[in-house]
């Protein structure tokens, strides 16, 4: 068959009319212009004529039994394990764009697809599951296939696929491949029906793809790590001629140029290199596709290296040129390392919860902490959101890094563009003589926290995804770029979709620092965690201000559960630091201890009606009517009215609860007269 003959014609857009006739020029043989096709299609295609693939098909030619489809995730459980912390964390995220994550072998068969419900009954149709064999010259051009044949990213948009009955979707896909020796592990996809494509579906999938890489060289690196420290123990002098090592993989992982002349001088000519790989030696490719070893190499030349049981590498052990065996190298038949060292510290613990609802977040947190995505923390004012930020950064990969945060809420522009981005000397009248470097460079090999992130000006909004997007940073006043490795932790009380909508905030900011999104709940949702979160901060204010602990009476817990806490935690924690500081010497904290605008708010404070007044004695009545008269006198000034009674401003607040005078206080301070003034 001959190659695609092609009329040329300058590259446009995708137009679908265009398209199909494109399509439907080369199925009957006719010339086309490829004029809206890009050059990856338009190849995809010849090979899909070459490989007589059937244009008509609607559904994958192939599906694996569950047998076959279990076999074939063990054989890539190291890809499937890597992949899994991403899943979770941008869930939300398909959902919201009605779209799947699908994790395919090197082949094209699908090992795994989550997302949006909806999407994933409608893949069911044309096959798109696990099992499903999406390589190109099964299915024609699509993604996930053509990546993989390609490789190299590629978006695939309806009138795009070759095959009639998958044109309604749309893909985007981009290969995975072993960090050490560049091979093709899989392909990472995201694809939603056509009228759902989002340009920016190709963006995440291979910012998903590096991530998982980055996972995979790090696992890799510390297995490779422990393969090392089993071989020193295993053998007495490791560095000696003719010592190789290979990986679980049957990757070469350590040798040298004495190991390729200790095999010249046995006769054999082999040119080992770093990441040669012997399949015969691979503990991860099923019996079945095992090959047998290459004929130079000799069974008894080779030692397993197992650590606490299980295989974790090869030595080969080379003979000596006169023949000597070098056996004597054995420092035991067998080690089996413990693990060493402390637990890493769970930085999570800081966070209380009782509730299932915290705890589910708590979970996503550490998935998206090892994730190490762009994450954007959402909740109200008061919910942690910070607390939070830190715990994801310090469980993370740049958690040795610093944690630089900055609220953008409330600074001008030109402010925040210092703070951001720095500058250099004599950048703006005023700057200082030495320049000044900017959150985001002070956070290189760390985490920015960016706070109220829906704050910053629209037209500083591109600035900062192009930093994201490049890695570089200009400080202003300079042309000179600086790369920058951080990882980014927004934050925000704003529904930052609505924004988008209204034309405030970037849509393509917003996919590229939502990857994993958190939503942390405020505390009116997961009541179950007052009770221990007041114990918390019972305990540290007491500390603190070097105070005894306070008991909370249940009228008390209850109370707290039947409030709405408009400002979450942060309300909580205030308002048990004044009750822990400003009690005095009494132990229990009661409900007459609570603030009159508490009390109200839940129905449990006193009658407003007017001379509705606690019950008191004589001595009791003469002493609120001092302290009242005085509030006055003094217009509201506690500190001032303290003095003039001869008391601690602390006892002066007690008794500003003891007897109900809130308002008088708030009365006193904007002037209006008190009951006895507008009586007489």
């Amino acid at each position: 068959m001959e190659p695609l003959r092609t009329i040329q014609g300058p590259h446009r857009s995708y137009d679908e009319r265009l398209t199909m006739e494109a399509w439907e020029n080369l199925l009957s043989g006719k010339e086309f212009s490829p004029a809206p096709l890009c050059d990856l299609i338009v190849r995809s295609w010849d090979r899909c004529r070459f490989s007589d693939v059937n244009p008509t098909l609607s559904h994958t030619p192939e599906l694996l039994t569950p047998d076959a489809c279990h076999h074939l995730a063990e054989q890539h459980r190291e890809l499937i394990e890597a992949s899994a912390p991403f899943t979770e964390p941008v869930r939300d995220l398909l959902s919201q764009t009605s779209s799947i994550l699908i994790l395919s072998d090197p082949t094209g068969h699908i090992l795994k697809a989550d997302g949006d419900p909806a999407t994933l009954e409608a893949a069911l149709e044309v096959g798109l599951i696990p099992g499903g064999d999406w390589q190109e010259q099964s299915i024609g051009t699509n993604a996930i296939g053509t990546a993989l044949a390609a490789g190299e990213p590629v978006q695939v948009h309806g009138a795009e696929h070759f095959c009639a009955g998958i044109k309604v979707w749309s893909c985007s896909a981009t290969i995975i491949r072993d960090p050490f020796n560049g091979e093709i592990l899989g392909g990472l996809d995201i694809s939603g029906l056509a009228k759902a494509f989002n340009p920016y579906w190709l963006g995440l999938a291979m910012t998903l793809a590096r991530s998982i890489e980055e996972r995979l060289a790090t696992r890799n690196t510390k297995q490779r790590c422990r393969l090392f420290e089993a071989a020193l123990k295993r053998f007495s002098n490791p560095a000696l001629e003719g010592l190789i090592l290979f990986d679980r993989k049957g990757n070469l992982v350590r040798s040298d140029a004495r190991a390729n002349r200790s095999l010249a001088n046995i006769g054999v000519a082999v040119d080992l290199k770093p990441n040669t790989r012997i399949n015969a030696l691979s503990e991860e490719l099923p019996k079945t596709a095992k090959m047998k070893l290459p004929e130079w190499l000799r069974p008894e030349w080779l030692e397993p290296i197992t650590e606490g049981g299980e295989k974790i590498g090869t030595a080969l052990i080379l003979p000596s040129p006169g023949g000597r065996s070098n056996q004597t190298r054995f420092a035991s038949p067998a080690v089996i390392l413990s693990k060493t060292g402390n637990e890493s510290r769970d930085w999570f613990e800081q966070i209380l919860w009782a509730s299932p609802s915290l705890a589910r977040v708590v979970e996503k947190a550490r998935e998206l902490a090892e994730a190490d995505l762009p994450a954007l923390l959402l909740g109200e004012t008061g919910v942690g959101k910070e607390v939070f930020a830190e715990a994801i950064h310090k469980s993370g990969r740049h958690g040795q890094g610093p944690f630089i945060p900055l609220n953008c809420g409330g600074m001008p522009r030109e402010i925040l563009a210092s703070e951001l981005f720095g500058y250099v000397e004599g950048a703006f009248s005023g700057a200082r003589r030495s320049g000044m470097v900017g959150r985001i460079a002070a956070a290189n090999k760390g985490t920015l926290f960016l706070d109220e992130i829906g704050e910053i000006p629209l037209d500083m909004q591109p600035y900062l995804l192009r930093v994201l997007e490049e890695g570089k940073i200009y400080p202003l006043g300079d042309n000179k770029p600086r790369q920058v490795d951080f990882r980014l932790i927004a934050a925000t009380n704003k529904d930052l979709r609505t924004e988008t909508t209204a034309g405030r905030f970037r849509l393509d900011l917003f996919y590229r620092v939502s990857v994993g999104l958190l939503r942390i709940p405020p505390l009116r949702e997961r009541k179950a965690d007052i009770p221990c979160l007041v114990e918390h901060f019972n305990s540290r204010v007491a500390e603190r201000h070097d105070r005894p602990m306070k008991e909370f009476e249940p009228d008390v817990l209850a109370a707290f559960a039947e409030y709405s806490w408009p400002g979450n935690v942060r309300e909580l924690r205030n308002l048990v630091e004044s009750l822990v500081v400003l009690m005095g010497r009494r132990n229990t904290v009661t409900m007459a201890d609570l603030p009159q605008e508490f009390l109200s708010s839940i129905g449990a404070g006193q009658s407003t009606n007017p001379g509705s007044e606690p019950v008191l004695t004589k001595l009791e009545g003469a002493e609120r009517d001092a302290v009242k008269t005085t509030i006055y006198a003094c217009r509201g000034n506690l500190t001032e009215a303290a003095e003039k009674l001869g008391i601690a401003k602390s006892t002066l607040y007690q008794k500003i609860k003891e007897y109900g005078l809130a308002q008088e206080v708030t009365n006193a301070r904007v002037g209006r007269p008190t009951e006895t003034a507008r009586l007489s």
